[in-house]
């Protein structure tokens, strides 16, 4: 007996020393009363509908006991395990920028100032890894979302466990593998949400516990079942996913291979449903998996349809005050103390300057916000793929071990992107560029237009110090067009010219956000007719040029900004000119460029031009826009002076302008100014109106030749397009002085 006694108590004893299973939770009830499951499906922008949902159950003092998510819905789901509440998951879903956090582009905030001006602008960039081109597991690595994430979560830094959430969470992804569901349910919270919400081929796969995981929403995407598991005695279950579409709806290929995808969570759908004791089930045929530009109404709609069940969410059991869930505060606000901070992942770039570009060390406190600010820096170098960081508990019961993961960019990658507008004709854009020329911290890139107007682009930048503050550059370009000639605004001939510049600049930091340089370059220009017109010109002319530059830029993107300045002034002394120009015929005779009134000497240009955003609330932006050009000391007429018109600027010398085609003002003075307001209708889609105004031919030392002459007006309304393929703007212009309405069309990123 006294044997049998011994052996009860030692399997007893092992009984509670052998770690339990993963889907094994405590009940947090000891009063009798049953546990509370709530599910969340996915659904992309639908999902937003939980919030709604959410509302309810706060209003009422509903106790949720566990909760469950997959893809949206584990975002609401685990904001509202780790102590947000429905108000404050409303604040972030109706202030957040989802174009931004969904998209690929880095904040130009974060971009060193020398790489902004051309920074991703084209469709695709394949890397070249091992002499073969990689092709990435989806289209967008979602570095923003996983920035958003961290922000979001960054006050649970210290739980691995998310059975010690304020409320026990889970969330669901797919093995990609063998296309089993996955449930998570400890480890790095961050990296689980991002997982259960990478859709397939849109999103990169999550390297997570040795498997590639994707969206889990391709087999489970109303986990009831995973909240059943951990021990929900009455489950609500809010399903915001319509399900798959009816044949009728499947018209292109696409449409046909995205519900294949679907098929096994379809059949898993209608089990899991059943598990339900509350169906929520919120019609949202009105909106779209991307409609976050209508949040309110998508948030609206879940209060709507809670609203209908309020009798049976009267029915569960409420919260005691007493014994409330634990709610954690000042979420965003939170603060960390770091003891170490190691690198994963780091191959080819030098830790000194990933400890450079961080600027944090072990001893400082941190928010979430300023370990973004870093985590973006880091990024926009373009030496990475990825930067995940995450937390690990230290000897040290106050401070905390920074894990930062790298996913490092291979050496070279080829880009590519496809261009139109009314002026250049149509081109494809085809690119080489590396992170390591000849050694670290060298960049080049080679760039080449083909189209009606062929050109080409090509620069070596070596940067000479760890903090990127000082860089030699070395740039060559070239450019072939055809251009009219106008007299009183009217096309009386046409021309073809060649461009070559060869450039070398010293550069070196004044600011965050600025640099002077130092450029000295060759010009060579070449002019020929196009047209048999009474005035013909054909030749060409070199020059050298040395000048002093300065850049200013604070611009939060390239296209359609909606905040920040961007200032260029412009000092380059043309020397040595050397005009070879054989034909010259005016009204059939022979004639000297005399005769034109040019006087190809040594002379000083200044440029300067300025413009500035400013988001007046909403969606609402106004613009000021400021360009001036002057050549001091010579008479150069149209070979080095500015041409006004476009609405787009291509050309160095060239101001843009509502009103006016390219050339249609050439002048070796000018002054323009423009004001505009810019409204973001949604969905990547702009509405910009813009009145301008020039000054040209003058003369400081000559005001009495200013007049009426001098002067031309334009405005116009361009509506525009955020798309995949770079921006798209469709313009509709007028100038008094032209006479005339003129359309134009932009497709992508001037080259």
């Amino acid at each position: 007996m006294k044997n049998h006694v011994q052996t009860f108590w030692l399997f007893a004893l092992l009984f509670f020393l052998l770690p339990g299973n993963e889907k094994t939770y405590a009940a947090p009830h000891t009063d009798g009363e049953k546990s509370i499951g709530l599910t969340l499906s996915g659904g992309g922008a639908r999902g937003l509908a939980h919030i709604g949902v959410l509302h309810i159950i706060d209003s009422l003092g509903i106790r949720i006991d566990y909760i469950t998510g997959t893809s949206m819905g584990s975002i609401i789901g685990g904001m509202y395990a780790s102590g947000y509440s429905a108000a404050e998951i409303e604040k972030f879903a109706l202030e957040m920028d989802w174009e931004s956090m969904f998209g690929r582009r880095v904040d130009l905030t974060y971009i060193h100032p020398v790489l902004k001006d051309r920074h991703q602008q084209h469709i695709v960039e394949l890397p070249i890894e091992g002499r073969r081109i990689k092709m990435p597991t989806g289209a967008i690595e979602g570095q923003q979302l996983w920035n958003t994430l961290n922000e979001v979560f960054f006050h649970t830094y210290h739980i691995k466990d998310f059975r010690n959430l304020p409320i026990p969470f889970a969330c669901v992804a797919t093995n990609v593998e063998n296309g089993e569901a996955v449930v998570m349910t400890e480890g790095d919270l961050v990296t689980a949400i991002r997982a259960s919400m990478a859709i397939p081929s849109v999103f990169t796969t999550v390297e997570r516990g040795g498997m590639k995981l994707i969206d889990g929403g391709v087999v489970n995407n109303f986990p009831t079942d995973v909240v059943r598991d951990m021990g929900a005695d009455y489950i609500i279950g809010v399903n915001v996913s319509q399900g798959l579409r009816p044949a009728e709806e499947l018209i292109t290929p696409i449409d046909i291979i995205y519900q294949m995808g679907f098929y096994s969570d379809a059949r898993s759908f209608f089990r899991n449903s059943e598990l339900t004791d509350l169906f929520i089930d919120v019609p949202l045929e009105d909106f779209t998996v991307a409609s976050f530009g209508q949040a309110h109404g998508i948030i609206e709609q879940g209060k709507e349809i809670a609203r209908k069940n309020i009798t049976q969410f009267n029915l569960l059991s409420k919260r005691d005050p007493d014994k409330d869930q634990k709610r954690i505060s000042s979420k965003q606000e939170a603060i960390m103390l770091v003891d170490t901070i190691l690198f994963h992942g780091l191959k080819e770039v030098r830790p000194e300057f990933v400890n450079n570009t961080i600027d944090i060390s072990p001893g400082d406190t941190i928010t979430a916000k300023k370990i973004s600010r870093a985590i973006n820096r880091l990024y926009a170098s373009n030496y990475f793929n990825r930067v995940h960081y995450h937390f690990e508990a230290s000897d040290n019961e106050e401070a905390f071990i920074i894990t930062i993961d790298f996913d490092e960019r291979p050496i070279a990658s080829i880009k590519g992107s496809v261009l139109y507008s009314a002026f250049s004709g149509i081109g494809i854009m085809a690119g080489l560029g590396t992170n390591r020329l000849f050694h670290y911290n060298t960049k080049g890139s080679a760039s080449f237009l083909i189209g009606e107007q062929p050109a080409f682009h090509a620069r070596i930048i070596s940067f000479m110090d760890e903090r990127r503050r000082h860089w030699l550059q070395l740039k060559t370009q070239g450019r072939r067009l055809t251009f009219p000639v106008y007299d009183n605004f009217q096309a009386v001939s046409e021309y073809n010219q060649g461009i070559l510049k060869n450039e070398l600049s010293l550069s070196s930091m004044s600011g965050r956000h600025s640099y002077f340089s130092i450029i000295t370059s060759y010009l060579f220009q070449s002019l020929s007719p196009n047209l048999i017109t009474p005035t013909r010109i054909e030749g060409n002319n070199k020059a050298f040029t040395v000048g002093l530059d300065w850049n200013y830029n604070t611009l939060n993107r390239n296209v359609f900004p909606t905040s920040g300045q961007r200032f260029t002034v412009k000092s380059t002394y043309f020397f040595n000119q050397i005009p070879n120009i054989p034909l010259i015929k005016i009204d059939g005779r022979t004639a000297t460029l005399e005769d034109l009134g040019i006087e190809l000497g040594n002379f000083l240009q200044i440029q300067a031009s300025g413009r500035s955003y400013v988001r007046l609330g909403g969606n609402l932006t106004q613009l000021i826009k400021l360009q001036f050009g002057y050549n001091i000391g010579s008479s150069q007429g149209f070979i080095n002076s500015f041409n006004l018109g476009g609405t787009y600027q291509i050309l160095e010398n060239q101001f843009d302008f509502f009103g006016l085609n390219e050339y249609e003002v050439i002048s070796e003075s000018l002054l323009a100014t423009a004001l505009g307001y810019q409204y973001h209708l949604g969905m990547g889609i702009y509405a910009t109106g813009k009145i301008n105004a020039a000054l040209y031919d003058f003369r400081f030392l000559e005001p009495e030749k200013i007049s009426g002459d001098n002067f031309v007006f334009g405005t116009g309304l361009s509506l525009g397009y955020d798309s995949m393929i770079g921006p798209f703007e469709l313009t509709f212009a007028y100038s008094p002085q032209a006479g005339r309405f003129i359309g134009y069309i932009n497709i992508g990123w001037s080259f």
